[in-house]
């Protein structure tokens, strides 16, 4: 599908009398409530304020099969009628009207064209009306939302444009109506009705998937994902999803560098028993209708507070889904069924938004308040409503009003955040540092990085130094040849240090006191002499503690911390690869483990893959000139933009430089400091 820049009919205008076409891009100012009929509920009725976080669903025991049902509009073909203006270009509108259609079950409904075809601004109107008993219901407007897609290419070659799926629910006849105010309607028109199913042997149960049981859930000691709160979310098995109407083919994964909130823009007056069907009939229209490879949405959220599987592929993993127009690849979404344009959003729905986002961005590295997150082609925020990143009143404007709220609350779930990369912070101030040796002292110095010092003078936020204090913390270092910041090792909340003894290649342990001191060394572990490369890499076994990785007998192994003083057995990796440098550069790629780039004897940089117990998989080349330092460290997110850095020293002149992570790779260097060739050891 060809890449849109229309923006979007505005979602939920007033309804408009069939005699006369009401005038385009009317305010929302009279959004009209997309209304469905129930076979009657008790709280489908009660709105909003009787929600509560129940935490039991009734699901299905079975998966479920929709039916799809879709009659071409326009023509002969579906008993529809063209009304003046239709089928061809004049300088009045063109309008649809679809015979009345049957409709079974708890019915959703969508009207699909095909893809390509460019309306311009504000060019297409669809409506609905359904009749029950007799009875037609007054038109609504069904949203046209061309943001809400996925990116070009990336779902198939089948897929269509289309309308939201619209919640009809229990009726029986469908009616809708497109109007063009080009004068011409799209090519290949048609509605899809779709009966969602009933569910199998219903049965109530608590969400299948528990987040804090997943393996993936626990990184980086002492990150906000080991100290978040873990949501349990509904499984797809739970919502009856039928896993053959999606394409495995077309699942991927890509990063995780922020978030969006979304709505369904369905109706808001549904029960807590009939969210199954109607997350099957969104699934059915997205797949069947609009030719997607699986639901778009990563998670929805009901207005009872309870959270869902949406796409397929590990709800803990970085699956790519179509729900942001150009954003898809770097991003996740939930979305809130129910149109937010016309209601407020129940409290225990934006409590779970909150409690999901600190747990997703949390596996990922990323502080929910975090105001610079690079997604795709440009910077976000760590969380935003769908509108931030394109034409769209996306999720609405009562939920999208409560995005703060969701941010701060999301970023209190994170409390404490102890960690940026790998909790390389020694001096507590939670950003990361470096930890040296003057070359006349022999004394470990810290070397705070990015935060504003009390005695400095103050700054504004967007002008504070990256460099901060130099600490001398009155540890003498002497007959050391490795110095390592490695992180919280223990998980007491401090960062502490490793030397090696140039002598004995013994590894000593020296914890953090958190007061800019380190405490006595204690053995950690004989025979180091041997292991070169050697460089902190955060958790990369999954225990929760941090990590280190060396090179021995030609092969990289990876050295488990035990959660005290020393190591767990260290098993192989990689069997080699050419480096002469290595530095541990967090979660790059947003598979929840962490990586490490190495530098080559040509000055190329290069990313190595993790993937987590297992080892490095893959190589991408993400740099180059870096033998210009004698001296090149990753110690985690020194600029404050959520993503891990290097830091280098210039072997000419001692001078210490940023390389900031940009996209795929490293930005143009930048000076932060001099005067650092008298250390003769950097860690």
């Amino acid at each position: 599908m060809a890449e849109k820049k229309r923006r979007y009919v505005l979602l939920c205008q007033q309804a408009f009398a069939f005699a006369t076409v009401a005038a385009v891009g009317i305010s929302a100012a009279g959004v009209v409530e997309l209304h469905i009929v129930a076979p009657g509920d008790a709280d489908a009725a009660a709105g909003p304020r009787r929600a509560v976080a129940d935490t039991p669903a009734l699901v299905s025991s079975a998966p479920v099969a929709p039916h799809v049902r879709t009659v071409p509009l326009g023509g002969s073909a579906s008993g529809g009628m063209s009304l003046p203006g239709a089928g061809r270009r004049t300088s009045e509108k063109a309008v649809v009207l679809s015979a009345a259609e049957s409709a079974t079950g708890f019915a959703t409904i969508g009207v699909t064209w095909d893809g390509g075809q460019d309306f311009g601004d504000d060019a297409l109107e669809v409506s609905v009306r359904s009749l029950r008993d007799g009875v037609w219901s007054d038109w609504q407007q069904v949203p046209y939302d061309p943001d809400h897609d996925p990116d070009p290419g990336a779902e198939g070659d089948e897929v269509r444009d289309g309308t939201d799926a619209v919640v009809v629910g229990d009726v029986d006849d469908v009616q809708v109506k497109a109007v063009s105010s080009t004068g011409q309607t799209p090519e290949g028109l048609a509605l899809a009705i779709v009966d969602p199913g009933a569910d199998v042997a219903p049965t109530r149960e608590e969400p299948a998937i528990d987040t804090g049981k997943l393996a993936s859930s626990a990184r980086l000691a002492g990150s906000p994902a080991t100290v978040t709160p873990k949501p349990k979310i509904f499984s797809r098995k739970q919502w009856g999803a039928d896993e053959r109407l999606r394409d495995p083919g077309s699942l991927h994964y890509g990063e995780v560098h922020a978030g969006f909130v979304h709505h369904t823009v369905n109706a808001n007056g549904y029960s807590r028993d009939e969210v199954p069907s109607i997350l099957r009939g969104i699934y059915a229209y997205h797949t069947q209708s609009r030719g997607w490879s699986d639901v778009g949405y990563n998670y929805l959220v009901d207005r009872f507070g309870r959270i869902w599987e949406g796409r397929f592929g590990g709800v803990a993993r970085p699956v790519v889904g179509a729900h942001t127009l150009g954003f898809n690849d770097d991003a996740f979404a939930m979305s809130a069924i129910g149109n937010f344009e016309t209601v407020r959003p129940s409290q225990v729905m934006l409590n779970a938004y909150a409690k999901l986002f600190a747990w997703k961005l949390s596996l990922h590295g990323i502080k929910a308040t975090d105001a610079k997150q690079f997604v795709s082609s440009r910077n976000f925020r760590a969380i935003n409503g769908h509108r931030d990143a394109g034409a769209t009143a996306c999720p609405g404007r009562y939920l999208y009003e409560k995005i703060p709220w969701i941010r701060n609350a999301a970023a209190d779930l994170q409390t404490p955040w102890k960690a940026r990369g790998r909790h390389a912070d020694l001096s507590g101030r939670d950003w990361p540092d470096l930890v040296v040796r003057d070359a006349a002292t022999q004394h470990a110095l810290f070397v705070r990085t990015h935060g504003q010092d009390p005695s400095e003078p103050a700054r504004a936020a967007g002008e504070r130094p990256i460099l901060g204090r130099i600490i001398d913390t009155g540890t003498t270092l002497k007959g050391i040849n490795l110095l390592l910041n490695v992180g919280d090792w223990n998980g007491d909340g401090h960062g502490d240090v490793m030397t090696r003894d140039a002598s004995s290649g013994v590894l000593s342990f020296r914890a953090g006191l958190g007061s800019n001191q380190l405490a006595d060394p204690v053995n950690a572990a004989t025979g180091w002499g041997r292991v070169s490369l050697v460089t902190p890499v955060g958790d990369m076994t999954g225990d929760g503690y941090p990590d280190l990785v060396g090179r021995y007998n030609g092969s990289f192994r990876v050295y488990p911390s035990n959660g005290k003083s020393g190591f767990k057995r260290s098993y192989v990796i990689h069997s080699n690869f050419a480096a002469n440098r290595m530095m541990g550069v967090g979660l790059w790629d947003g598979n929840g483990t962490p990586d490490v780039v190495v530098r080559h004897g040509d000055g190329s940089l290069w990313r190595w893959a993790s993937n987590g117990p297992g080892g490095l998989t893959t190589s991408r080349r993400v740099g180059g000139g870096a033998n210009q330092y004698d001296r090149l460290k990753g110690i985690g997110d020194v600029d404050g933009d959520g993503r891990a850095d290097l830091v280098g020293r210039d072997r000419s002149d001692g001078s210490l430089y940023l390389l900031p992570r940009e996209g795929n790779g490293f930005g143009p260097r930048r000076l932060i400091g001099t005067g650092f060739g008298s250390y003769d050891l950097v860690g």
